[in-house]
């Protein structure tokens, strides 16, 4: 009797005290079988997602281990104890689980604990004998309704485990030495599935929503997308990533997943075509034949009201904000203005009446939405108005006039962009940083596009401006740093090129400029690695500083006279960077171009390029890069694809200058093919072959005619093995006076030799270019605060970093790392030119 009242008041102690505890149980180990197959030993193509952890030191993630009898699941038990939350059933050496009343035993009552205590004990029992609430109706063979899933699911959210940004890779919380996750789902191919890293997180979410359900498997090509439903498995990238679908709709996927940047991550957007494009299995635990169930509450209101001027608002809980009334939203000051930012997660889809004529500026920012129909009385759209949202596809209608300032800049899923005639202005920054947008075409009724209205849409592949007979305004660095843009027709009339309008566009072969333009602004096709062609018309009277830097310039098709030519002002350095280039005078463009920008003929205009036909360069290496994911992450890590370059780097990420004259196009003896190593005149090419061609070639986006330069030395391929495989992720500090960039870059060997002068016992992990953005080029006054993250596949504890930097006469400056977190690097720095991140 004394041990019971001494047992029941022990377990009282520990249960009060055990509230905030993890409820999680300690994996045991799986014995590794001769014919087993470890992480590390998959014999599948290594493709991974950019910016993602997914495949540490190179292992791919989907290791099976056949189910032997007798075999020990990770966290089971074999004794008869019930387990504690949070407390290990003797493993391991860990603390055994309190006793707990049984019949007979002595109850709170009778040991004089009473009260709320007493109750508390007795809710610990309860919970501890209980079925987890999201198992119990898979259990008892139940199918759960999509809604059910996606609630339980969402309910995992907050558990310590399974929260945002918890360490999730394929050594944590399952390993080879950890013990694997055997999941409940049966056999996958006649294998029972035992994984780690995101196989391992999204079986365990499967099994918490489906219990001991059977899965079915699909190939590609064998399932819709409308087959995908919450809780649905996909594997994406010849399998090498795996998610968990947490709902689905006409748009795209919401899906979570861990090792995503060695993390678990909740909430990434899929489109429907990165779905299809992406996805290799497609794995279910409905039944064959399931049909879902309507939602009965999806029509329910769970939030409504009236905006500034007299419009209504209502958002149901199948996620559609309906905004109705007459006149135009009101402007929000911010994301907490929002009256609708309480529940701004649980927007899917955002529908504008009609008798709305404007949507206010930051209405829809930061917004879960996938979708918009925007009515034809809708005239403007307002600044930040769908800002870092989640919307996958937009159409304008012809009714929008303006498209305000930022209106949806970094919205990372935004892969289709329709804009209808009757769009006349685009604002600065409209689209910026959209890095799905993987092309655009603007109407005849476009008037002007402002400053970097498409900066940094590293996907676009191609943009087309109709012909509307007006002069159109363009601002500067408009496409600067779509890094595989190939194709770019401009309006017939522009008011000049801007300052770095196609700076780090590498694989841009050539452009025409209209007629009419005066200036070819500063930096405007520097970097341009793959930039050979230039059709320049004669009324333009200045070209500014470092215009063509670091361009493998081979021809410039000139309208008018070399007198005309020589009158042109340049400075010193332009006409060195022209000096190369041979100049064809009295050049007449091609007016009549068939489609793709080929000859009426049909016939293929690409000389050098015998797979290319019906007038689509091709991409070097054969692989689309429009077809790229927005490293959204969603897509495959640069460099893993059939054809590309060793080192696994996408010839378009090599932004910026390289530093060492190492640019791709300008290695030595960097000539291409029939150029001339210096200037060279012709005052009757615009009547010869190569003159007829040079608007057709520039049209058709002739980044396939481009010889791309890969490394064949040990040398080269070791610098070009440490140019970044993911997107750079840095952030500043608020305190900075100026805006810097920093980019991926492959650096040359004079800044390697000055890395290696000061390496010591460190490894080179990767190469950068930062500049401050202003006239400076190597230097400021005063110092700017950076945090980089370190790139996931370089990342792993207990390592050490560093940065080095090489600045003007390849001296190295070495900044040690300033934060208490082990995956970022912050440093203060005054110096700018190529810098290295290391570790040891």
């Amino acid at each position: 009797m004394k041990r019971r009242i001494f047992s029941v008041a022990l377990a009282l102690c520990i249960c009060i005290s055990s509230q905030t505890v993890v409820h999680a149980s300690q994996e045991i180990p799986l014995p590794k079988e001769e014919g087993d197959v470890l992480p590390g030993e998959n014999t599948d193509a290594d493709t991974d997602i950019p910016g993602t952890g997914d495949d540490v030191d190179g292992a791919p993630e989907t290791p099976v281990l056949p189910e032997e009898e007798g075999d020990v699941l990770p966290g089971e038990n074999t004794d008869a104890d019930t387990e504690a939350p949070g407390i290990s059933d003797d493993l391991n050496g860990a603390p055994e689980a309190p006793a707990l009343p049984e019949e007979g035993d002595v109850l709170p009552e009778e040991t004089g604990i009473s009260g709320d205590a007493a109750e508390a004990l007795m809710q610990q029992k309860k919970a501890l004998t209980a079925e987890p609430a999201e198992e119990s109706a898979a259990r008892e063979g139940e199918v759960p309704s999509p809604q059910e899933v996606n609630r339980i699911l969402i309910g995992l959210k907050e558990q310590d485990k399974y929260r945002e940004g918890t360490p999730w890779t394929n050594d944590e919380p399952y390993s080879d030495q950890k013990g694997y996750y055997k999941w409940k789902g049966g056999p996958l191919d006649g294998v029972n599935i035992s994984a780690v890293g995101c196989v391992a997180f999204a079986f365990e979410l499967s099994d918490k929503a489906f219990g001991s359900l059977p899965a079915r498997k699909y190939a590609a090509g064998s399932f819709s997308f409308e087959d995908i439903k919450a809780g649905d498995i996909l594997q994406v990238n010849n399998d090498a990533h795996t998610v968990i679908v947490l709902e689905a709709n006409e748009a795209g996927v919401l899906v979570a997943e861990g090792n995503y940047n060695s993390q678990v991550h909740w909430g990434r957007m899929m489109s429907e075509d990165e779905v299809l494009r992406t996805a290799s299995h497609y794995i279910t635990r409905y039944p064959a034949g399931y049909v879902p169930p309507e939602d009965p509450d999806a029509d329910v209101s769970i939030g409504s009201g009236t905006l500034d001027g007299g419009l209504a608002w209502n958002l149901t809980t199948a996620g559609t904000l309906t905004i109705s009334g007459t006149g135009a939203m009101p402007d929000f000051g911010g994301v907490g203005e929002q009256p609708w930012n309480g529940n701004a997660g649980k927007i899917r889809k955002v529908v504008i009446g009609e008798g709305v004529t404007g949507i206010g500026s930051c209405a829809f920012r930061e917004c879960g939405l996938f979708s918009v129909e925007i009515s034809s009385g809708v005239t403007t759209i307002g600044s930040n108005a769908f800002r870092a949202s989640s919307i996958v596809s937009v159409t304008i209608p012809s009714g929008v006039k303006t498209i305000w300032e930022s209106a949806f800049r970094e919205c990372q899923n935004l892969s289709s962009v329709t804009v209808n005639e009757g769009v006349e202005t685009i604002g600065q920054n409209a689209f910026r940083s959209c890095t799905s947008l993987t092309s655009i075409a603007l109407p005849g009724s476009v008037v002007e596009v402002g400053a970097a209205a498409f900066l940094q849409c590293t996907a676009m592949d191609s943009v087309t401006f109709a012909s509307g007979g007006k002069q159109v305004k363009m601002g500067d660095n408009l496409f600067s740093q779509c890094y595989y843009l190939r194709k770019a027709v401009l309006p017939e009339s522009i008011d000049r090129i801007g300052a770095g309008m196609f700076q780090n566009c590498l694989m841009l072969a050539g452009v025409e400029i209209p007629q009419g333009v005066e200036t070819i602004g500063d930096s405007a096709f520097a970097s341009c690695s793959a930039f050979t062609t230039v059709i320049i018309p004669a009324s333009v009277t200045t070209i500014e500083r470092t215009a063509f830097k670091n361009c493998p310039l081979a021809d410039i098709y000139f309208t008018g006279t070399e007198a005309q030519w020589n009158g042109i002002w340049k400075d010193s350095d332009t006409t060195s960077d022209l000096s190369q280039a041979a100049i064809h005078y009295n050049y007449t463009p091609d007016t009549n171009p068939g489609p793709g920008g080929d000859e009426d003929d049909g016939t293929e205009n690409n000389p050098g390029d015998g797979d290319n036909t019906g007038g689509d360069a091709e991409t070097p290496g054969g692989d689309q890069p429009g077809n790229q994911p927005g490293e959204t992450p969603g897509g495959d890590k640069p460099g893993n694809q059939p054809g590309e370059t060793p080192g696994g780097d996408k010839p378009g990420n090599q932004p910026g200058e390289t530093p060492g004259g190492n640019n791709p196009g300008n290695q030595p003896g960097g000539n291409k093919p029939g150029s001339s190593s210096g200037s060279h005149t012709d005052s009757d090419s615009g009547n010869g072959e190569s003159g007829l061609m040079a608007s057709s070639l520039i049209n058709s986006g002739m980044g396939a005619v481009i010889e791309t330069w890969k490394p064949t030395t040990p040398d080269e391929i070791k610098r070009y093995s440490c140019m970044g495989k993911e997107a750079v992720r840095c952030t500043v500090s608020k305190d900075n006076d100026y805006p810097i960039e920093i980019e991926n870059a492959m650096q040359g060997p004079m800044c390697f030799k000055s890395f290696e002068a000061v390496l010591g016992d460190y490894t080179i992990g990767r190469t950068y270019n930062i500049y401050p953005l202003t006239n400076a080029r190597y230097s400021m006054d005063k110092e700017v605060e950076l945090t980089i993250q370190i790139p996931s596949d370089l990342y792993k504890e207990g390592r050490q970093y560093k940065m080095i930097c090489v600045t003007e006469g390849g001296k190295p400056y070495v900044y040690n790392d300033s934060d208490n977190s082990p995956g970022t690097i912050t440093i203060k720095t005054d110096k700018f030119h190529a810098y290295a991140l290391i570790y040891k």
